[in-house]
């Protein structure tokens, strides 16, 4: 490839490992074997399953799957004999799981083919049989699957949840729901699975419990359940028995937001924690009770698992650092050749907010003087969380002189249960009350050119988008918008049930008890105050942000001849193809330099 290629083309075009995923873990590894798993990377020219054997560094790397729009999501069997990937249309994750021997190609076994397609909530394997959860809108399924494919629905509830474990002996089922359709504050039950009998519950009303996993240890009758909890605000570690009831809240001497996995031998937990946009990892002893620091690198740990022969394998990145597969102590596991090119480091800036104290990430252009244009690019979810991590677009930006910066507002994970729940019934105004204290206060330290900034993102972060434009027109010079929640009237129509009982967790309630607050939450309303120019994006099997609100509200910005940039993709929520993400970020830097130039300065990085 070409290095006269601009250094974002270099990356995007070289083959990467793809951190997450929308509808499962993007690595995966076998419970049983040590070195053996599944992982999503970009090797084809798309995001793709591939097996990798660790078994020898580097690992030997299979691509299983080659799909036009790419697949997101795979998983592995617990003897690591068999490999799975989802198979929906065209990114609309409505589809079914295929599975086929982890050393060789031929044809797949479509799992449960007599059954419709739903979306997936969870997959177990194991030697013979495939625990598989489906969501549709009369609630959560756990069905299973024999070698051939064949099987079907074992139990069923009425609530939204996930399959999160199987016991070893395959009696017990471990499953998160969400009572009343809070996702914000789910249980966990488990589930006889002979019967479908609820054996044992879990619930902190108001609060959310995380299930883990059974231990890999003990018999049904003597099982422990590993769960993250919220019951001192931020999350911690807590060691469940279904059968007595009994629960142990592990006192760590760590800050920030502990979450934990087992260690094969069921007498140890890897701890992960997260603290300011970074995490850590550590071991603790559960007889000892004694936690050991592990040798880390500085950034983020999107995915991290202990293996059978005592080591620990990790997905890591930081801003600067494409991801990379990692083993603890003894570097990359996986080579995809030529990296790409790295970007630059993340700073913290930290402001005060009128909810607390607002953290931040900051990006700066090599060489160039402040104060600099920049893009706030802010994340989805809302409930998700900006990480000291990688990213293509936002490197892309960062290559063409602008300054990027990245909010964790009220709404994100990461900062504790309050910070996180702090967005009812002012949904929009919350975040862009932290991102104005953020902004203010790099504009106070000559870091921002306040005359030049934009807002950028993608889900919620392209709903922020078009409602800053909205709400504040005087303040923004240009917005780009990936996939944006446009409507919430329109969109409603068209999403899954399941879908809008998370926009009530987040609102408080649902859109025919509140008509008023989800009208002036919605960027649609404020459509025609918007002044500053748009970049917009939609997908055409998105089934989160539906297109049809999100052409309604370009309709109404192109009926009054406003300025806006309309792409609309044969895709779903997300480009897992680097052909069309290439093209919009080539779009996005387009856009940005027609609407907001850089100052004539020694940009030759880009």
């Amino acid at each position: 490839m070409s290095t006269n290629q601009p250094r974002w083309e270099q990356r995007i075009h070289r083959p990467q490992l793809i951190p997450f995923s929308l509808t499962a873990p993007a690595v995966s590894w076998a419970k049983q074997v040590s070195n053996r798993g599944v992982l999503l990377a970009t090797c084809s020219g798309r995001a793709e399953v591939h097996t990798f054997d660790a078994t020898t560094t580097p690992a030997t790397l299979r691509q299983v799957t080659d799909r036009p729009q790419g697949t997101t999501a795979g998983g592995i069997s617990s003897d690591g004999e068999h490999v799975l990937w989802f198979d929906d249309h065209d990114g609309d994750e409505v589809g079914r799981w295929q599975r086929l021997p982890f050393d060789s190609g031929g044809d797949a076994v479509t799992l449960l083919a007599d059954l419709p397609p739903t979306f997936t909530a969870g997959v177990i394997a194991t030697p013979t049989t495939t625990y598989l959860g489906r969501l549709t809108n009369d609630g959560l399924a756990v069905a299973t699957a024999d070698a051939a494919g064949n099987g079907g629905v074992i139990v069923a509830f009425p609530e939204m949840g996930e399959l999160v474990d199987v016991s070893k002996d395959g009696s017990l089922a471990l499953v998160s729901f969400a009572p009343d359709g809070d996702w914000l504050h789910q249980g966990i039950r488990v589930v006889r699975l002979a019967d479908g009998v609820v054996t044992a519950e879990l619930r902190d009303p108001g609060l959310a419990l995380s299930a883990v996993g059974f231990s890999p240890t003990g018999s049904a009758d003597e099982m422990t359940v590993l769960v993250t909890h919220e019951r001192n605000n931020r999350d911690g570690i807590l060691l469940w028995s279904p059968e007595t009831g009994a629960e142990q809240q592990l006192e760590l001497d760590r800050s920030g937001d502990l979450s934990a996995s087992w260690f094969p031998d069921g007498q140890r937990l890897l701890i992960t924690r997260a603290d300011i946009g970074r995490h850590s990892l550590h071991a603790y002893n559960l007889a000892s009770q004694e936690i050991t620091d592990l040798a880390t690198p500085t950034g983020t740990i999107f995915r991290s698992s202990a293996r059978p022969d005592g080591t620990v394998h990790a997905l890591v990145s930081d801003a600067a650092t494409p991801p990379k597969l990692i083993r603890l102590d003894d570097g990359p596991i996986v080579d995809l050749g030529d990296p790409p090119p790295p970007s630059v480091p993340s700073q913290d800036v930290f402001a005060d907010g009128p909810g607390g104290q607002v953290h931040a990430l900051l990006l700066e252009p090599e060489g160039r003087q402040r104060p600099h244009p920049t893009v706030f690019v802010v994340h989805g979810g809302p409930t998700g969380q900006d990480f000291d991590a990688f990213h293509v677009s936002i490197a892309a930006i960062v290559d063409a002189g602008y300054a990027v910066v990245r909010v964790n507002y009220r709404g994100s994970t990461g900062y504790g249960a309050t910070w996180r729940d702090a967005l009812h019934t002012r949904l929009g105004f919350t975040e862009l009350e932290d991102i104005s204290a953020i902004r203010v206060a790099l504009e106070e330290r000559g870091i921002v050119d306040g005359n030049q900034v934009a807002m950028a993102g993608g889900s919620w972060g392209g709903y922020l988008t078009l409602f800053a434009l909205g709400v504040e027109p005087d303040r923004w010079q240009c917005g780009a918008a990936a996939v944006p929640l446009a409507d919430w009237f329109i969109a409603h129509e068209d999403q899954q049930d399941f879908m809008t009982k998370y926009d009530e967790s987040l609102m408080g309630g649902s859109i025919k008890d509140m008509p008023e607050e989800y009208r002036v939450a919605s960027p649609i309303t404020y459509v025609d105050d918007v002044k500053a120019p748009l970049f917009i994006t939609a997908g055409a099997n998105d089934p989160r942000c539906p297109p049809r609100q999100i052409d309604g509200y370009v309709e109404r910005l192109r009926g009054r001849g406003h300025d806006v940039t309309y792409e609309r993709w044969d895709s779903g929520h997300a480009l897992y193809d680097m052909t069309a993400k290439a093209r919009e970020i080539r779009g996005i830097l387009s856009f940005l330099e027609a609407k907001m130039p850089i100052a004539s300065q020694d940009a030759s990085n880009a």
